[in-house]
């Protein structure tokens, strides 16, 4: 099994597409915000080149193990949602999220993590999995907000920008 790269997801108020070059500039300024800063491991060190590398390449090689979705609003890439470390055997993956600050506080991201999850299961899988560093309350909150139910706390189960590890 494979994710199909070129695939569209739609809303009535959201596309989440592939990444493209074009996203580069919105990749690189939402990463310079400090909400991004604090919790996306890859975002201190994010530059043109890198988001370039990202929304070209990266974002679209593994498809059988991951797909990212640029979330876009208005025009513009304004996050992301990705399905990573697909277990097709189990039936498995995990989503990831990002949204940029232009875009907070209208329930994009919910819908669109809601919007990812449907797709993960219409593609056979049946267990989609969140982790959200217990600091970061935002995540939570779309976590909940998008149905996900709290199952463990993973102590020192991950890196946060700087090496510091924290609880997810």
């Amino acid at each position: 099994m494979t994710f199909d790269r070129d695939v569209t997801l739609t809303t009535d108020r959201l596309l989440l597409r592939p990444f493209a070059e074009r996203d580069v500039p919105d990749v690189v300024e939402a990463a310079r915000d400090p909400e991004m800063l604090r919790w996306m491991l890859w975002a201190p060190d994010e530059d043109a080149e890198q988001a370039r590398e990202f929304c070209t390449r990266i974002a679209h090689e593994d498809p059988v193990h991951k797909i990212g979705f640029a979330l876009e609003v208005d025009g513009r890439c304004s996050g992301s949602v990705s399905l990573q470390h697909a277990d097709w055997t189990f039936g498995r993956v995990e989503i990831g999220y990002w949204l940029a600050p232009w875009a907070r506080g209208r329930g994009l991201i919910t819908e669109a993590v809601q919007r990812v999850v449907d797709y993960a299961f219409a593609e056979g899988l049946y267990r989609v999995e969140l982790l959200a560093a217990v600091g970061n309350e935002p995540s939570q909150r779309v976590a909940e907000r998008a149905g996900f139910v709290r199952e463990a706390v993973l102590r020192r189960a991950g890196l946060l920008p700087g090496g510091v590890r924290r609880t997810w």
